[in-house]
């Protein structure tokens, strides 16, 4: 091979590896959604797909994979091509939490590479617009007197809802009911539908149905209160020292994808999440936009996971 060939090759080598990324997308852009729709994650993906769409010039859309506490969508996510054309929403907090309790079918380090942070979204326990719990301590005083019996339902095992009721049933001293559902809307269906006497759900999915006073905001598990629901107390005004956290939706790619393709999707999820009608949509379910680096949603999954190993590990909480 000449030498002036083989700088030919060199050089198309260079522009063919530099015109892959810029000709992104080139077909369709699917978001899959670990959830049942109706959600906080659902409406989160939606809005995105919506917002991408015109601005990559290709059709992105939403498919939920609900099941197994978000594993089955995750795992979807995690298994597809790292091309860029399958990328989905996460829930942080159930993911990291999803590690104590069963064997994922993935590794959220390796197998997931992280594009922006979403939204953060405080997490609520409800319960009916027809119930007798006023407050917290109502349903506290009620479980000790029928131990066992008062039930909440949340996103899934493992996920960061479940986490949030494990800790108060400690810390409260009550033998709550778990009952698991394929995400926080089934949860809050049945809760309406008097099925379950509570239900600990994302903010942001709850928010019409306590607007219409199906739901009945008791209590946030957050350190604070929700911006967006200044009247609705913490858990730790009733339980001191009690903080389970708030709602962490972000949006992730398949673990090995190109970083020009995560770049090009984390300016567009950033660009999307400064637009003045978006923050007015998140401020009206009670969310905060959350736009992160990649690098910087990498180290809050890691944190994660390292938080609530050592609560589980320090506490003794039992999860199952």
């Amino acid at each position: 091979m000449n030498r002036g060939y083989a700088v030919l090759l060199t050089v198309s080598s260079l522009f063919c590896a530099q015109a892959f990324p810029q000709s992104y997308p080139v077909k369709p852009i699917r978001i899959i959604v670990p959830l049942a729709a109706g959600g906080s994650l659902d409406q989160a993906g939606r809005m995105l797909a919506e917002k991408m769409t015109p601005s990559l010039g290709q059709s992105v859309y939403v498919e939920n994979r609900s099941g197994a506490s978000t594993d089955i969508g995750v795992g979807t996510l995690a298994r597809s091509a790292p091309d860029g054309y399958t990328i989905g929403m996460v829930p942080v907090g159930s993911v990291a939490t999803g590690t104590l309790v069963r064997k994922l079918p993935y590794d959220p380090i390796k197998d997931l590479a992280p594009i922006s942070g979403v939204s953060k979204s405080g997490l609520v326990i409800v319960t009916s617009g027809s119930s007798p719990y006023r407050n917290l301590a109502d349903v506290i005083a009620d479980a000790k007197k029928r131990p066992g019996e008062v039930s909440f339902g949340s996103a899934g095992i493992g996920s960061s809802h479940h986490l949030a009721g494990e800790l108060l049933r400690m810390m409260a001293n009550v033998d709550l009911l778990h009952v698991p559902y394929k995400g926080s809307s089934e949860a809050n269906v049945a809760v309406v539908a008097g099925q379950i006497n509570l239900a600990i759900s994302g903010a942001a999915g709850s928010m019409t149905l306590m607007r219409s006073g199906k739901l009945r905001a008791l209590a946030a598990t957050d350190s604070k209160r929700i911006p967006g629901l200044p009247d609705i107390p913490t858990v730790g005004e009733t339980v001191p020292g009690y903080a389970g956290g708030a709602g962490g939706l972000s949006l992730f790619a398949p673990g090995g994808t190109p970083m020009e393709i995560i770049n090009r999707l984390n300016t567009e999820v950033v660009r999307i999440l400064k637009l003045p009608d978006v923050l007015e949509r998140l401020a009206k379910t009670g969310e905060d936009a959350d736009p992160t680096t990649p690098a910087e949603l990498g180290g809050l999954l890691r944190a994660e996971i390292e938080k609530w190993t050592n609560l589980v590990k320090t506490t003794g909480l039992k999860l199952q």
